[in-house]
């Protein structure tokens, strides 16, 4: 039975011009290593050519899909989740800024068994601004809650598809990365990070703005003291029993 071995979920945002040659040297590097994949492309609220750009992938390569979403990062990836099919799952930029042979390293790490989630931990980012807001973030995130990452939102990421269910992600923006990270400490996670450098973006335009900012502090505050997270807590501790 030809079973798939790992899902990869690329979300796509006004990236027409450097989509195609992403997904050729992810597929290259896949390919080259026999892994048997799928690449789930998802278009989310695009206003140039994207959505041409991934369909014609998708009918170029058989392992491709094509699927779109609401605008937000987060949405993308749970649409992309929501329908993969591999043993393994994980999700990254496509914007070109980090090495695709990531990906295969974390992949071998996390068939070892040793981990329940491998992922990378940035060591450079492209500007001092977005270094230092990194930085807060994650100072900040650490702060209200035990996150046992140095780069919450350093991916790619890749774990089991089978905790899926029992994440429960629900953040439609990149908030998902720390949704994730809190609940990944409170299942008690073995959790494995790799060092990796930014690479110059290929194009396209960084969607980080004032707002961006806005979002995250807003969201961390009504995460740590709102009734979401107390409510996937209460309802694990039943699955658990």
């Amino acid at each position: 039975m030809n079973k798939l071995e790992l899902s990869l979920v690329l979300p796509v945002h006004n990236q027409e011009t450097i989509i195609k040659s992403v997904v050729r040297k992810i597929v290259q590097i896949l390919e080259k290593a026999k892994i048997k994949y799928e690449i789930i492309l998802v278009e989310n609220g695009s206003s140039d050519n994207t959505l041409t750009v991934v369909d014609n992938l998708a009918k170029e390569y058989k392992n491709i899909r094509s699927l779109n979403s609401p605008k937000g990062y987060g949405s993308a990836i749970l649409t992309g989740l929501d329908c993969s099919k591999g043993k393994f799952v994980s999700y990254m930029p496509s914007d070109g800024q980090l090495d695709p042979n990531l990906l295969l390293k974390l992949f071998k790490l996390i068939k070892t068994g040793k981990y329940d989630l491998v992922k990378i931990k940035r060591t450079t980012r492209e500007s001092l601004i977005r270094t230092f807001r990194s930085k807060v973030f994650n100072f900040l995130s650490r702060l209200l809650f035990k996150i046992p990452v140095s780069d919450i939102n350093g991916s790619p990421r890749v774990f089991s598809r089978k905790w899926l269910p029992i994440l429960d992600l629900q953040y439609k923006d990149s908030f998902i990365d720390t949704e994730m990270a809190i609940k990944a400490y409170l299942l008690k996670w073995k959790i494995k990070e790799i060092p990796a450098k930014t690479l110059p973006r290929l194009g396209g335009k960084s969607t980080v703005n004032i707002n961006t900012v806005i979002e995250f502090l807003r969201n961390l505050i009504f995460y740590r003291f709102g009734s979401s997270l107390k409510v996937w807590r209460k309802r694990k501790i039943k699955t658990d029993k």
